[in-house]
């Protein structure tokens, strides 16, 4: 198992320079995470054609009540992340106290799986074995999501480290998520967040050959290669049986970085508008349009109706800061 491609890759578009108004890429990808799971959470859980019957076409505006809401599990656990990056070196029993106190406290929409590994946490179990605990004893719906969703904050600290980047990207997925689809998932989105703040094109052949080299499940360099066969409509994301699959996040992202649409609003709303798991769906799409994009690119009417977008922009910042190389 290698991984040394895919970090030479993530350290040569980091060192190819600088792109213009990256604080605003950065701002953006935080931000855009906000932005895309407010958009999507009056949708979640709906099909396509039961979100076109109850939103008019689908939504495209952020309910007012968000700006006295506190923050939703995609954006709350993305902040989490966020700020244990910024304060030092990712520790695996570090993070898992910091999501444990986030339960306790806030906890909206937490997932299934994430709840039980909490739930091992407080219950005595260590951070390094509560998850594999939770996916040993749960052989089916075990590769949720939870964790792609939230991983945006390791590309923003190791835009210019692949090897750091990957080490952090799979610590962030394993504290809760032990399945190696939501592992290899979890680097391939934050390698995807990486090159797409550093300007460099994201290559989905590439991309999956060198998923395909870590000795990452076949399954994950499968997924991300059937992103550019069809439309947004193919990746099917309201089926009922995956809506919350881990593979179907990572590939919202990678369709979102690949995208011809460079309109983050008409991508979010699309992205939203084919239901399934759309709070999730959304973060993760608008995490990669706000790097592809920057702050400014994401409506100021949706960013109004979102609480703490200021504190958000604060971690942005540190994480840039620290980000230098």
């Amino acid at each position: 198992m290698s991984v040394q491609e895919l970090e030479q890759w993530v350290d040569s578009a980091g060192r190819a320079g600088e792109p213009e108004s990256l604080g605003e890429l950065y701002r953006g990808t935080l931000l855009g995470v906000a932005a895309g799971n407010s958009l999507g959470i009056p949708a979640e859980g709906h099909s396509r054609r039961s979100v076109e019957r109850s939103f008019d076409g689908g939504p495209t505006e952020i309910d007012p009540s968000e700006q006295a809401a506190p923050w939703d599990d995609d954006l709350a656990q993305t902040a989490v992340l966020a700020e244990a990056l910024t304060e030092g070196e990712l520790d695996f029993d570090d993070l898992a106290r910091r999501f444990v106190t986030w339960g306790q406290t806030n906890g909206r929409g937490i997932g299934h799986l994430t709840s039980e590994v909490l739930d091992q946490l407080t219950g005595g179990e260590s951070p390094s074995s509560a998850a594999r605990v939770v996916w040993e004893r749960r052989p089916l719906s075990s590769a949720g999501n939870g964790a792609v969703m939230r991983c945006s904050p390791v590309a923003l600290r190791w835009r210019v480290s692949g090897r750091d980047l990957i080490k952090d990207a799979r610590t962030s997925a394993l504290v809760t998520h032990y399945d190696p689809l939501c592992e290899w998932s979890t680097v391939a989105m934050s390698v995807t967040v990486a090159l797409t703040l550093s300007g460099a094109p994201v290559n989905l052949d590439l991309l999956a050959a060198h998923i395909e080299a870590t000795g990452a499940p076949d399954e994950v360099a499968a997924a991300i290669r059937t992103v550019d066969r069809g439309g947004l409509r193919r990746l099917a994301l309201d089926d009922p049986m995956d809506m919350g699959y881990t593979i179907k996040g990572m590939q919202v992202g990678l369709w979102a970085a690949t995208s011809a649409d460079a309109d983050f609003e008409a991508v979010l709303t699309e992205v939203v508008g084919e239901g399934g798991d759309t709070d999730t769906n959304g973060a993760i799409a608008g995490a990669v349009m706000g790097a592809r994009l920057g702050a400014g690119a994401i409506p100021s009417r949706w960013l109004d109706n979102i609480a703490g977008t200021d504190r958000l922009v604060e971690l942005a910042d540190a994480l840039f800061e620290q980000a230098e190389p």
